[in-house]
């Protein structure tokens, strides 16, 4: 992702979405599901507006496809982003550091401060000598990115429900979700390119993907393109 600086390489391991169904005022656990009747765990009820924007763009495609599609996808970006078997959910830029502590951002605990980057790399995301990321997590999300994430959905920890959450939110700012729910993940990856460092056409220029990578990691997946 991009932002304060700029992120580089995140993420994989297993999709652990936890739902939750909402009926008569009670929580019901349940598994599977990530829209529909059933609500991520990790957003919190003041944030259900943003959540009913996210569910809305499923309107249209069958359930089972949207959430396999989107589990397909959020997989891929975890591959993508480069975490897998280093780190995960716990995965902070450049593996210099795995994050104990996941009841936040570990550059708001302050329990890591981010990695500095080579002056070429400050240049192409447009700053100077000496700038630092504070990309981290499956998705390395940077700070600014993860702050604003956070507040719109009222996530209260950098759990894994949490990170995923944030993710589909940060897909849906890009106008992304529909796409990604309908199978035409192309497009999904070309609207997502300067959210994501390792994805084709990033403005950064750093260690991109081929889309045909991308779509072969979507399929095993179980992703269905359209």
């Amino acid at each position: 992702m991009r932002a304060e600086v700029i992120v580089i390489t995140a993420a994989a391991g297993a999709l652990l979405l936890v739902a939750s169904r909402r009926s008569g005022g009670q929580v019901e656990a349940g598994e599977g599901d990530y829209l529909g009747g059933f609500s991520l765990s990790a957003i919190a009820d003041g944030a259900e507006a943003t959540w009913n924007q996210i569910t809305e763009e499923s309107a249209n495609v069958e359930q089972s496809t949207a959430d396999r599609n989107l589990s397909a996808f959020l997989a891929m970006l975890r591959r993508a982003e480069g975490t897998e078997g280093r780190g995960g959910y716990r995965a902070c830029y450049g593996y210099a550091h795995t994050i104990a502590d996941l009841s936040e951002h570990p550059a708001i605990t302050g329990e890591w401060r981010g990695e500095r980057l080579p002056d070429a790399m400050c240049a192409n995301a447009g700053f100077g000598p000496g700038c630092v990321s504070t990309a981290a997590g499956a998705y390395q999300l940077i700070r600014p990115t993860w702050v604003s994430l956070r507040n719109a959905l009222g996530l209260t920890d950098f759990g894994e429900a949490s990170q995923d959450a944030a993710a589909v939110e940060a897909i849906r700012r890009r106008g992304a979700l529909q796409d990604v729910f309908a199978g035409r993940f192309v497009s999904a990856i070309g609207k997502c390119r300067n959210e994501w460092a390792s994805l084709p056409g990033n403005y950064a220029g750093q260690g991109q993907r081929s889309m045909g990578q991308l779509m072969a990691w979507i399929e095993t997946e179980g992703g269905t393109a359209a």
